[in-house]
Parts: structure tokens; sequence; C-alpha cells
């Protein structure tokens, strides 16, 4: 069958789940694959505005440690708006008409979420490294020198335990973000899924 005959096929069989679907899921402002997609997009924002901003941080402290934390945060940033922009552009709105709606959105769904998991462990690698880099950027604002800062050993201490408490902290927040900004989609997804398991 000849693809203009497959398309005009779909069209006069609308009473189908897939093709209702694919209807649906072009419906953009209220489909839970398009909000997804858009919440990448924020997602993707988020992490540019940041970046943005601590490139310019770089600029404006001189001491070498100092920079080579800023240097990781922005690094960081670059993974996570390159990881949420090829997210956005990953999420399929439209239907592939050689396979199932729920395959489709079964997939979607597991894709989503595996990736949600892989950026948190992420964050959870980065946070310590974060914490003590704003720890570094506080010293040098306040004292000018944090070379010098850094061999007083109670100072030693309490970056360490700033760190230690700010990685579950920022790791739990995090948590909350992601859950904010998908787990309602993601279970409004999960549902459409549901529909499509029950028997006529």
């Amino acid at each position: 069958m000849e693809l203009g005959e497959l398309w005009k096929k779909l069209d006069s069989d609308k009473l189908s789940k897939p093709v209702l679907g694919a209807v649906h899921i072009q419906k953009k402002s209220k489909h839970p694959v398009q909000k997804l997609k858009n919440a990448y997009l924020w997602t993707s924002g988020f992490s540019f505005v940041f970046l943005i901003g601590f490139i310019i941080l770089f600029f404006l402290f001189d001491e070498t440690i100092v920079k080579a934390g800023l240097v990781f945060m922005i690094a960081s940033y670059i993974f996570f708006f390159a990881a949420n922009f090829s997210m956005y552009q990953k999420v399929n709105v439209v239907l592939p008409i050689d396979q199932s709606l729920k395959k489709a959105l079964e997939y979607t769904h597991q894709f989503i979420t595996e990736n949600i998991r892989f950026q948190e462990r992420v964050a959870l690698f980065i946070y310590p490294f974060a914490a003590a880099s704003g720890f570094l950027m506080g010293g040098s604002a306040g004292s000018g020198n944090v070379m010098k800062m850094l061999e007083i050993k109670e100072v030693i201490i309490i970056m360490v335990v700033t760190s230690a408490v700010l990685t579950p902290a920022g790791f739990y927040l995090t948590r909350w973000l992601y859950k904010v900004s998908y787990e309602k989609c993601l279970t409004e997804l999960k549902a459409r899924i549901d529909e499509l398991q029950r028997p006529n």
C-alpha cells in the first residue's frame, strides 16, 4: 500500500485508538507527551541561565582555585543544558505510523523516567564539588586570599562539613524539582497507557 493510500486509510479510521492518540499528541497544550517536551525546554532554559551566570562569575574572580571550581560548574551546566535540550529534541509528539500508540507511549514513559534518574545520579556526584566551589567563592570574596585561608585546618573542616550537609540537601531539592516538573505529566502518560491496555 502506498504512503498516500495509507494516510487516507488512517484518516478514515479515526475511531481506532492509535489514530486518536496521534491526534491527541498533536494537541500541543494538552497531551502529557507535549507537556513533558515543554518541561525539557524550560529545564534547558534554566540550565542555560545558570551557565551564563557561572561564566560571568569566572571573570569576576582572579584566584586560580576559585576559577577551577567555576570551570567545573560551567562544565556541569553545559552537560545539563545539552542533556535536557537533547531530550527536548528526542521526545516525539508525532506517533510513527508503523508502531502502536501503546508501545510508543510506553517507550516515551520509560525513556524519560530513566533520563530523570540518570540526571539525579549525575547531580549527586556534582553537588559536593558545587558546595566546595561556593565555599571558595565566599572565602575569596570575604578574605581575598583563598589559598592562605585554606592553610587553616578549621577552614578545611568547615568546607568538608558544608559539602556533606549541602550534598543531600541539594539532591532532595533536585528530586523535588524533577517531581514538580515531570511527575504529574508522567502520571498522566501512565494513565493513558493503562487506558489503552483495557479491553474495549
